[in-house]
C-alpha cells in the first residue's frame, strides 16, 4: 500500500463489482451498505464509500 493506506498495486485492475458494465474499478472499498467491492468511481461515490485504512484503497497497476 501506498499514501497511507489509501492506493494498492494490483496485477490487474478488475471490473465494477455491482456494475461491470460500468468499465474497471476505481478502488476496492467498503460499501456504505456493509460489505466490501471493487467498484468504479460512479459507485464509489453512490455507495459513500471513502479512502483509507479500514475504508478502501484505490486501486492501480503494478509496473513489472
Amino acid at each position: 500500500m501506498e499514501n497511507n493506506g489509501t492506493v494498492t498495486r494490483v496485477g490487474k485492475i478488475p471490473p465494477c463489482d455491482i456494475d461491470p458494465g460500468h468499465g474497471p474499478a476505481y478502488a476496492d472499498a467498503k460499501l456504505d451498505i456493509g460489505p466490501w467491492a471493487n467498484v468504479c468511481k460512479a459507485c464509489f461515490t453512490a455507495h459513500g464509500c471513502a479512502l483509507g485504512l479500514g475504508r478502501g484503497q484505490e486501486l492501480r497497476l503494478r509496473h513489472v
